[in-house]
């Protein structure tokens, strides 16, 4: 038989000083044990801050690079699919999975995946060494060290073989380098695979600069060139033990800019305030941009764009989040919706109840072969039962490097032939509508499939919780 799982939780107002990004678990706890006299649901409301705290989360604390072996790993497989695709070299540039939201603006998933470094462009030959095209970087690359959030290996300081590191002459001028390195490898005949060029998720048409695209396709007119974006999102969509290992990491930063908003959002509160307490607590606790902070009483938690905005919190508001802290560069996203002050919705205690439930009951039904298509579709018929009666929507929203597929019902991306992997890791966040509000009750976390299931990464209770009541 299943547990049954709490659900409700309040907090009263803390004082400004009480607010600070440093508070500690001991902190909060004790802050919420002392208004529990006042409240009638004295013991469960006691623990509205989450638990697994994070007082001992520090940049210091947080990995310093991905390890040359982790590098190589990825490199193999993808040179595996290269030649299962009969690839002779891969050409991946840099790009914006999300050019409205526009969150990071130091890099992007291929070519942090392969480099690890901010660049221009990376040449991946089927044999011989990975060639990367940068500029600007070169004074942080001879610190020799890593710098979070930037400069996330040490195989340039430590001047590996199997990798080098080219510097253009005039920023955003790529095509000469790349066609001198294709050149050298003596690609005049080959096929080559390129990144980003078409086909990806959320970005159809790709992000290849045309200017540069074309001067080496004249440069090499016997070549044939094609889209390689299914070998690189399949590639990264399955994660090593060290990945996991970062992933769970960036989710304990991801829950400490929950426990910042626990402590801070309460009716009168201004977005802007909550958000930028958040957006710290986040950065102090890894010493990295979050790659994603939106949240809102308007609509989902997305519904201001990334952005902090004016809106003042009204007693009844529902706020909704998507919080993402970054470690090594992947994001781990958790949601947690949250009640500011009353009265509540009449709706919110029954939607909310159904969304954790529904939550949990998704988490027992997941494993290594199941179809993700049957997965979402069991949602929706979830969803229909409680009468939303078109369920839509992201589901599954994958981690790492944020261009990985999102899928939900009615939304497939990756194909409906996909399946649920070991070393997958995603953000797992049900939404159920809340009667009568625009801001649906979501509660999420990033979890990863093993080989018995599903494990969640985040520490926190998931339950309801009432800020300021």
């Amino acid at each position: 038989m299943k547990t049954k799982r709490p659900r409700f939780a309040a907090s009263q107002d803390l004082s400004r000083r009480d607010l600070l990004l440093g508070a500690s678990s001991a902190v909060a706890a004790g802050l919420a044990a002392a208004s529990a006299p006042a409240l009638a649901q004295s013991r469960a409301e006691a623990n509205s801050t989450p638990s697994g705290a994070q007082n001992a989360l520090s940049p210091a604390s947080m990995p310093k690079a991905w390890t040359a072996d982790e590098f190589r790993r990825r490199w193999r497989n993808v040179r595996q699919g290269m030649k299962d695709a009969h690839f002779d070299c891969l050409i991946v540039p840099q790009h914006s999975t999300q050019p409205m939201i526009h969150d990071r603006q130091d890099g992007d998933a291929d070519v942090q995946y392969l480099a690890g470094i901010p660049a221009g462009w990376v040449v991946v030959p089927l044999d011989g060494k990975v060639t990367v095209i940068s500029n600007r970087i070169g004074s942080l690359l001879k610190e020799n060290r890593p710098i979070p959030g930037i400069i996330m290996t040490t195989m340039f300081a430590d001047n590996a073989p199997d990798i080098e590191v080219r510097f253009a002459d005039e920023e955003g001028l790529w095509s000469p380098l790349l066609i001198d390195v294709l050149k050298e490898r003596k690609m005049e005949q080959a096929r080559i695979g390129v990144g980003s060029l078409a086909n990806l998720f959320r970005n159809a048409e790709g992000s290849v600069n045309y200017t540069s695209y074309d001067r080496v396709r004249r440069a090499f007119p016997q070549a044939q060139f094609d889209s390689a974006a299914d070998i690189l999102w399949r590639v990264k969509l399955v994660h090593s033990a060290e990945e996991i290992a970062v992933l769970e990491k960036a989710t304990e930063v991801s829950e400490a800019g929950v426990q910042a908003m626990m402590a801070t959002a309460r009716p009168g509160s201004v977005h802007r305030d909550v958000w930028l307490k958040m957006y710290s607590a986040m950065v102090q606790a890894s010493g990295e941009r979050p790659w994603r902070l939106s949240i809102s009483t308007r609509g989902s938690g997305n519904a201001s764009f990334g952005f902090p905005i004016d809106d003042v919190f009204a007693s009844g508001q529902i706020l909704g989040q998507e919080c993402s802290g970054s470690v090594l560069g992947y994001g781990s996203q958790v949601n947690h919706s949250v009640l500011l002050g009353s009265p509540a919705p009449a709706d919110w205690a029954a939607a909310g109840g159904y969304c954790l439930d529904l939550f949990h009951d998704l988490m027992d039904r997941i494993a290594p072969g199941k179809s993700v298509k049957e997965f979402c579709d069991y949602c929706g018929e979830k969803l229909k039962a409680r009468g939303v009666a078109k369920p839509g929507g992201v589901l599954i929203h994958s981690g790492g490097l944020a261009d990985l597929p999102r899928c939900g019902p009615g939304r497939m991306e990756g194909g409906d032939d996909l399946v649920f992997q070991a070393g997958m890791v995603f953000d797992l966040k049900p939404s159920v509508p809340v009667k009568q509000t625009p801001t649906p009750a979501e509660f999420g976390d990033s979890i990863v499939i093993t080989e018995k299931g599903a494990r969640r990464l985040g520490k926190r209770k998931m339950e309801l919780v009432t800020l300021g009541a």
